[in-house]
This record gives C-alpha cells, structure tokens and sequence, in this order.
C-alpha cells in the first residue's frame, strides 16, 4: 500500500517536473535561444538598457506577486479538496492583487524619476511594468497547487513563442529596443487571461472582496513577500549602481552573462516548484518520508548545481558566442564566477525555500534572506573599487553561502536540543 503511494506521488512528480520544465523553457530557455538575435540587432549598449529594464520588470513581478509562489500554492494544495474554501481565498488573492497596482505605479514613476540610467528611456520602464501586473496576478500558483501544470505550459509555450516570431520579424536596429519589451509584456497579459479564464472555468466565478479581507493575504504572504522580493531588491540596487559607475559597454556585458547566469539557474524551478505541494503536505503525514524526500532532493539538486558548474567552467566562451556573441567574449570571467553561484543556490534552495517554509519556519528563513543580503550587498558596496564589475557575481556567492551558514547553524541547533 505505502510502496504504492510513493509510486504514484513519483509518477506525478516526474509529469509535473515536465510541465514545468515546458514552462520555464517556454520563460527562460526559449529567450536565451532568441538571445543571439536580439543581442546582435540591439548592440551592446542597447542590449544592456533593455537587460535592466527588464530587471526592474523582475522586481515589479515579484512586487505583485507578493510571496503567492510559495504562499498561495501552499494554500491551495491544503485547499483543493475543499472548493468553497478554495473559491474564498482565491477571491482574497485576487483582490490584493488589484489593490497593489496603485502602488506599482507609483514605485515606476518613482523610478523613472530617481534613478538616472531610467530617465533615459521611461516608456520601457511603463511597458515592463504593465507586463509584470499581468504576470504577477496570473493564477500560475493555482495551477501547481492542483498539481495540473499542463495548462500553464501549454500556454507559455504558444503565447512565448508567438511573441518571439513578432520579436524575429520587427526587431532590426538598436531604436527597437522598446518591441522587444511591449511583445514580453503583451504575451504576458495574454497568458494571464487564458490561465484565469481557465481557473474560472474549473471553480467557477469568483467575487471580489473588501479591502479589509483582502488584508489577510497580507498577513499570510508578508514573509513569503520577504522571502522573494530581498534577493531581486539585492540585485536590483548592485545592477543600478553598477549602471552608474561603468559604462554602457561594461554594463551590457554584465548583464549579457547574467542572463545566461538566469537561465541556466531557472533549471532549478520546475523541479522545486512540483516538489513544494509535496513536501508541503508529506511533512505532515509521514515524518520518515518527509525526511527522505528532502535527502533525495539534495543530492539531485546538488548533482544538477556541479553539473552546470563543469559546464560553465570549461565551456564559457562557447557558450557567449552560441547565446551572446563574439562582442560579449569579454564577460567570460563574469559567466565563470555566477557559475559557481549555481551550486550554492542548490544547497540553499533545498534548506532555505524547502525545508525551512515546509515546516513553517518563514520568520527564521526571511531572517537568513535579510541578513545575507546586506552582508553580500555590503562586501559589493566595499571592494566595487577594487574589483570592479566581478565584485557583483562575487557578492551572490557570499550571499548564498550566508545563507547556508546560517540554516546550518539553526538545523544543529534544532537537532541539539
């Protein structure tokens, strides 16, 4: 009988991981494939306004987000069994979700206003955030805590690539820069309309509620929010100062390899986002396999992290000219160090979005995000004179390793007493 439970949450496992894996190529991959293109029309300067303008667009996703990837698929894999419940907190999401869009409008105008490298283009800056709300309101996290990511695949997949195909044919100079943005942002928006008319479809029509129960999504998702958001905020700031002290050149190849970094780095999600609902739930019915799942995660995690190092380390000059290009062959030493970065987020990822939020300890973790953080933006802020634009891949590395420090000493410490 237990022999076959685990074969079937093993079967479900790997058909989830490769849906997701669709959709995160259809995300990620399929952009590094179009990367050659877009980084050749646009040229290096210009490649490198759109790369940060698209890095605030990540902020923004995460802003309206607002910690439901790990919130809200928890709620709904606790909740499916039970739709008027389900139907009730889905109602709340939404709800916060909309009333976060004055906000995000007033975070672009700020932006636009305050940080000198944005006054330069603001229009990219309203499309990229236009297509974060319709990104971050999309019910993806519905779809992983039903286990049914088939339809969020499928979408990304056609919505993507049609939106590359319009990238191909009206893309030619480094003045288009702003097509590549408005056909992310719109196929965004058109993928958040399927999946929520889907969503309807499948529990039927949902009401919106006051802004004062809404207000408990708030309470719920605020360390989640944390969890995600502090990393981007992070980065966000090093890539904005770095904007400011080297010039576009160096700051377009900073960028080149860092969307290489990110793409080989989101090979991590598919398989972390189907394990959540899982662990998520294993936690509380079998503490033994609770604890296996975790090990097995481990050492396929980590196994996937070396892999991609090995890689990295002996094929990164291939690899810029396959994705970026011979311009980018300079940013070699920058792909090498966010390589060894790869590993380290394994590690964490396992302990930190696994094990420490299956287990309900999202304070401790948001603590570790917090503090790693400022340490590694700390480090960045301090040697950036010394060591120039490596000093930014160099602060993710202690920033992962601050992080593991940290649960390392929390896991003796629980297991101690």
């Amino acid at each position: 009988m237990f022999n076959k439970y685990i074969n079937n949450i093993q079967n479900s496992f790997i058909t989830n991981s490769f849906y997701l894996y669709l959709s995160y190529f259809s995300d990620y991959l399929l952009a590094l494939f179009f990367l050659p293109f877009i980084a050749t029309k646009l040229g290096t300067a210009s490649f490198g306004q759109i790369a940060l303008a698209q890095t605030f667009g990540l902020f923004m996703v995460l802003f309206f987000e607002f910690g439901s990837s790990v919130m809200a698929t928890r709620e709904v894999s606790i909740l499916k069994e039970n739709k008027i419940s389900l139907k009730i907190f889905i109602s709340k999401i939404l709800t916060f979700k909309i009333l976060l869009l004055p906000a995000g409008i007033i975070i672009s105008l700020f932006s636009i206003i305050f940080v000198p490298v944005f006054n330069l283009n603001p229009f990219y800056i309203l499309i990229v955030m236009i297509g974060a709300f319709f990104q971050g309101v999309s019910p993806v996290w519905f779809f992983i805590g039903i286990e049914k990511m088939q339809k969020v695949a499928i979408s990304k997949m056609t919505f993507r690539l049609f939106g590359f195909i319009l990238i191909l044919f009206f893309v030619n100079k480094p003045e288009d820069g702003w097509i590549v943005l408005a056909s992310y942002s719109l196929m965004s928006a058109l993928i958040s309309l399927y999946l929520t008319y889907k969503m309807i479809k499948k529990i039927g029509f949902l009401n919106l509620v006051t802004p004062m129960k809404s207000f408990e999504i708030f309470q719920k998702s605020k360390f989640s929010f944390i969890i995600t958001i502090i990393p981007i905020i992070n980065q966000f700031l090093t890539t904005i100062i770095l904007s400011i002290i080297i010039n576009p050149v160096q700051l377009g190849l900073y960028l080149g390899a860092n969307r290489i970094y990110r793409a080989f780095n989101s090979l991590f999600g598919p398989i972390s986002q189907s394990f959540f609902p899982k662990i998520s739930s294993a936690v509380y019915q079998n503490k033994n396999y609770f604890n296996l799942l975790i090990k097995n995660y481990l050492f396929l995690m980590l196994a996937i992290g070396l892999t991609i190092l090995v890689v990295i380390s002996l094929f990164s000059e291939h690899i810029i000219l396959l994705f970026l290009g011979k311009d980018y062959l300079p940013s070699n030493q920058i792909l090498k160090i966010f390589g060894i970065v790869i590993p380290l987020t394994a590690v964490s990822n396992v302990f930190g979005r696994q094990w420490l939020l299956a287990i309900k300890k999202d304070y401790f973790f948001t603590i570790t995000q917090l503090v790693s953080s400022l340490i590694s933006f700390l480090f960045f802020i301090f040697f950036i004179s010394n060591l120039g634009v490596i000093s930014a891949p160099i602060s993710f590395i202690i920033f992962e390793i601050t992080s593991i420090l940290m649960i390392a000493i929390y896991w003796c410490f629980k297991n101690a007493f």
